[in-house]
């Protein structure tokens, strides 16, 4: 009989296992992990915790001292890059590769904004830690046409970059042609990770199948991060693919687990089992065949067709529409809206610990 293996320590063995957190303990205890993720949600949650009190009066002074060399944004939301950088540096050496901070949400439509604010978190960066490796931070960018066109730019300028908020296959299509070093395709509507009382009822395990098989048939270097499972069985169900980040939590009861390796393996979507079965048409209802417009016949289809988005804005905006019969634009749309929440609610925050407006 085979001895059960822990189920962390079974998906390193199989993903690239990555910790969407700010949370500096949580690498201490649980790593090492390869990257460390965050977002907006992340990093206000985080900063809430009384431990950071300093570190939101510090980053809010840093910001009135710098910001006259910083006209084109506001005191908020300087300060609130500070102070998400200054969470994530500090993780650096706990991890064994990049840190990963999102741009301002609310700019998800704009290509010059995008562009302007990835630039600058690299100067923040610089100027919070002098020695820091830049090779070692990368840029969430959400996956609208605006935002990918960034990603485009951003590569010629030596940004390193990420997809977020994907939800279909033409916007990892058109990520790997702009450059991304990753794309973050959300399992789960962002929503049902908020809410637990919410379920999504379709999960992308397809389109995320698709997208690392899209990849690995074209010879794209960019990788498939997973993220968004709400469950640790969804992980599990994604083990073989590139990398998967995931929250404490989850990565906390996938260490307490224990189960035989082949069972595990068996549920993989990325098993040779479980390939074969969607090859002959069946699954166990997990993997679906979408509507995907034309960009594949599925995932239970051979060779895939390459396609190109990157000069024809209205080509992608007509298949990303029709996406998952509308589905996915809708998904994007309503993360961007819950991050954008996040950033207002940060912005707040360090408008709170202001020392020079108090008083």
């Amino acid at each position: 009989m085979e001895n059960p293996t822990n189920l962390l320590e079974y998906l390193k063995s199989k993903t690239q296992v990555d910790v969407d957190s700010l949370d500096i303990r949580v690498s201490v205890e649980l790593g090492p992990f390869v990257d460390c993720t965050s977002n907006q949600a992340d990093a206000y949650t985080e900063l809430l915790n009384p431990r950071h009190a300093d570190l939101l009066k510090k980053t809010a002074a840093l910001a009135n001292e710098i910001k006259a060399h910083y006209h084109s944004v506001n005191f908020e939301e300087l300060a609130m890059e500070l102070s998400m950088l200054s969470l994530a540096i500090p993780i650096s050496p706990k991890i064994t590769g990049a840190i990963l901070v999102m741009v301002n949400p609310l700019y998800s439509y704009s290509t010059p904004k995008i562009v302007e604010n990835a630039q600058r978190l690299y100067r923040l960066c610089q100027f919070l830690e002098p020695n820091f490796d830049l090779s070692r931070i990368i840029i969430k960018i959400p996956s609208t046409w605006e935002g990918l066109q960034a990603c485009r730019k951003l590569k010629g300028l030596g940004v390193k970059t990420l997809a977020t908020t994907l939800f279909s296959l033409e916007q990892a299509i058109l990520a790997a042609e702009a450059g991304c070093i990753y794309i973050s395709p959300f399992l789960n509507e962002l929503k049902a990770t908020f809410d637990p009382s919410y379920h999504d009822p379709k999960p992308i395990f397809d389109i995320i199948v698709e997208a690392q098989r899209y990849y690995e048939q074209h010879s794209c270097s960019t990788r498939v991060k997973a993220c968004a499972a709400v469950n640790v069985e969804q992980i599990l169900k994604l083990a073989g693919v590139h990398a998967f980040t995931a929250p404490a939590d989850q990565l906390r009861e996938l260490s307490t687990m224990e189960e035989s390796a082949v069972k595990v393996a068996q549920r993989s979507l990325f098993s040779k089992e479980m390939a074969s079965e969607r090859i002959n048409g069946h699954t166990n209802g997990d993997v679906t065949n979408g509507n995907t417009n034309g960009v594949t016949n599925g995932p239970t289809s051979g060779t895939m067709e390459k396609l190109s988005f990157i000069d024809d804005e209205a080509k992608f905006r007509l298949a990303f529409a029709r996406a998952d019969e509308g589905r996915a634009q809708l998904k994007t749309a309503q993360a961007l809206n819950l991050f954008g929440e996040y950033q207002v609610k940060a912005e707040a925050l360090m408008r709170d610990n202001d020392m020079t407006k108090i008083g």
